[in-house]
């Protein structure tokens, strides 16, 4: 099952499959480089996986705070 990464959640990297996706450039804080490196190794998955899954978990919450 091909999960969209726009969908994409933290119990999903476990079960991904590549999608399209556009390039978007952002700085961030070292610390949070740090965590996200430390996450994609521990979940061993792309860091970019791990950013969009996390943008995705802090969009749901956001909208259920709404």
């Amino acid at each position: 099952m091909a999960i969209e990464r726009s969908n994409l959640r933290l119990s999903d990297l476990k079960s991904r499959t590549p999608t399209g996706s556009r390039l978007m450039n952002v700085k961030i804080p070292v610390d949070v480089v740090t965590e996200i490196d430390r996450l994609s190794k521990e979940l061993n998955a792309t860091k970019t996986s791990v950013v969009v899954a996390l943008l995705n978990e802090g969009l749901a919450i956001a909208q259920k705070r709404r």
